[in-house]
């Protein structure tokens, strides 16, 4: 019962978190989630202001415009590279994969 529970409570935490991060626009395009940033920003900016310990100043909005524009590429970059590469890759796999289960099955002639 006590794994029940905390199972539950992380698909609960999980989805929540999920549901949350949609709903103030961080999985949409880049003006959501530029303007999710921007609410995130202006939610943060006064705790961090009050924080007696020395913390460095949230970057605007301006500084990571561009680099999230480049970290987005990047990954459609990837992503697109992946999936060029992937019949390759799964062949290569499960070629290595049957000849392990053949090797496995028939092993090797002790009589040559």
């Amino acid at each position: 019962m006590a794994r029940l529970v905390k199972f539950t409570g992380k698909i609960g935490l999980v989805g929540g978190t999920i549901y949350y991060t949609n709903s103030i626009g961080v999985w949409g395009d880049s003006q959501d989630t530029q303007r999710a940033y921007s609410t995130i920003y202006g939610l943060a900016a006064p705790y961090v202001a009050e924080v007696p310990v020395e913390v460095p100043e949230l970057p605007r909005l301006t500084d990571i415009t561009s680099s999230m524009k480049n970290y987005w590429n990047s990954g459609v970059l990837a992503t697109s590279k992946f999936i060029l590469e992937s019949p390759q890759i799964f062949a290569s796999l499960a070629k290595e994969g049957y000849d392990f289960v053949f090797n496995q099955i028939n092993p090797p002639n002790e009589n040559s």
